[in-house]
């Protein structure tokens, strides 16, 4: 009997340890792309945060009140310092970035995407502006954090991962890559309000989605748009169809996230890790 009792204190000592494992990898988000979430404990409502004169994601969850911060991809590892404002306060917030490898894929594609001729060059940063007008865009809604993935298929490329295109490198891959048939449906990752739509040299057919208060998804290389600009989309509703279009070199989705104008790892908002941070996370 003791040998059983034994055994048994044992199997729960290595379940218990296998979840603290997990609870503990799922918490792992203060990588470069990642997030920097803070609680703010001496606050009994939701407090206004700024940073260089932009407005900052805070969110309420059970009565408690915290930031979601986007670390940027080009990030230094170790201790980083943030400067707040909070109601109109000056505070100083610092965070560790911890080390993250990333990919390398070696991608070949058309030679007018690596080399555009003058012409489509202006046609370019004409589309770049647009883009930056939306990005800059405050939508005061509280976004939905439980995030499903967007579109089914096979993942071909993650958040930061190294790229080089015909040989020469080109910017980190700043989201996600979902690959399947042309067609294949696209929903909303979470609700949200589509503020712009469009068909762009590098993007092809793509649109923006804002969740709010700073938090937006981008989806290109659609086949297909099934929404217009302005209209209010629910978590799970169709918006599109994969395809190829611009930059792509088969059917696929890319998702990116923006939070802050940064982009951010769309994979910290899957399976409720965000949820799971505020419930686990002890500072």
């Amino acid at each position: 009997m003791k040998l059983f009792n034994l055994s048994i204190f044992f199997i729960l000592t290595l379940i218990n340890s296998l979840q603290a494992l997990e609870a503990s990898d799922r918490l792992h988000i203060n990588t470069k792309g990642g997030i920097y979430i803070h609680e703010f404990k001496q606050y009994n409502s939701n407090p206004e945060v700024f940073s260089n004169n932009q407005k900052l994601l805070t969110v309420e969850y059970r009565d408690r009140y915290f930031l979601i911060h986007a670390i940027p991809y080009e990030s230094d590892l170790g201790r980083n310092k943030l400067e707040v404002e909070i109601n109109n306060n000056i505070d100083h917030l610092s965070f560790n970035v911890k080390k993250k490898t990333f990919d390398t894929q070696n991608i070949s594609v058309s030679s007018k995407y690596t080399k555009p001729g003058i012409d489509n060059q202006e046609r370019i940063n004409l589309e770049r502006k647009s883009l930056q007008v939306a990005k800059n865009i405050w939508y005061d809604q509280d976004p939905d954090l439980k995030f499903i993935i967007p579109a089914n298929g096979i993942i071909t490329g993650r958040f930061g991962t190294k790229r080089f295109y015909n040989g020469t490198e080109g910017n980190f891959h700043n989201g996600l890559d979902v690959a399947a048939k042309k067609g294949s449906a696209i929903v909303s990752p979470s609700k949200g309000k589509i503020i712009l739509t469009g068909n762009y040299y590098y993007n092809g057919k793509f649109i923006l989605l804002d969740h709010g208060k700073g938090l937006k998804s981008i989806f290109i290389h659609l086949d297909e748009i099934l929404v217009k600009k302005g209209q209010l989309v629910n978590k799970g509703d169709l918006i599109g169809k994969m395809g190829s279009t611009g930059k792509s070199t088969g059917p696929h989705l890319h998702w990116s996230l923006i939070l802050s104008k940064t982009y951010v790892n769309p994979e910290y908002f899957l399976d409720n890790r965000i949820i799971d941070y505020f419930s686990l996370k002890v500072e």
